[in-house]
């Protein structure tokens, strides 16, 4: 009967009063264009919505012909900086995906003929995979079970006397 408390009163503080920060975060990639630069690039920043930067976060950048094997691997800087310099040979929509410690985000580039099309660059979706999701999830079933454990043997020792 104790041990069944003491389950509840544990799963209850797991449950509520031991919240993590990672619960509530996510992936934000933006991105910069210098038009006056001589080089025409893509500048971008991955950071949490937190603020803290993606620093050495994956790059994995994708051509339009072949999003199986990625054209280029690369990292974010400390600041969560990636510059990216597509193939101008090689027109239609590239996928850059940002990933670190379960977090994704990804961009999709237009590249035409006149270089990038900075004005319809999109979302391409993140993913946010958090073992914290599941680990609630399951506080909550034992939670309930040892609710109902609890009334179990509470009825049939009042019943038994």
């Amino acid at each position: 009967m104790k041990t069944l408390a003491l389950g509840l009163l544990l799963s209850v503080w797991l449950a509520f009063g031991n919240a993590s920060a990672a619960w509530a975060h996510a992936v934000q990639t933006d991105y910069f264009v210098d038009l006056f630069a001589a080089e025409l690039a893509l500048e971008f920043t991955a950071s949490f919505s937190t603020g803290e930067p993606m620093a050495e976060a994956a790059v994995l950048v994708y051509t339009p012909a072949d999003r199986e094997t990625p054209w280029a691997t690369s990292q974010t800087d400390a600041a969560g900086h990636y510059t990216f310099k597509p193939d101008p040979e090689q027109a239609g929509d590239w996928r850059i995906e940002f990933k670190q410690g379960g977090h994704e985000d990804i961009r999709i580039v237009p590249v035409d003929d006149l270089g990038i099309d900075y004005q319809n660059i999109s979302h391409g979706g993140n993913r946010d995979v958090h073992f914290g999701d599941r680990f609630r999830e399951a506080i909550a079933l034992f939670s309930a079970a040892s609710i109902g454990a609890f009334a179990i043997v509470f009825q049939r020792k009042l019943f038994k006397s």
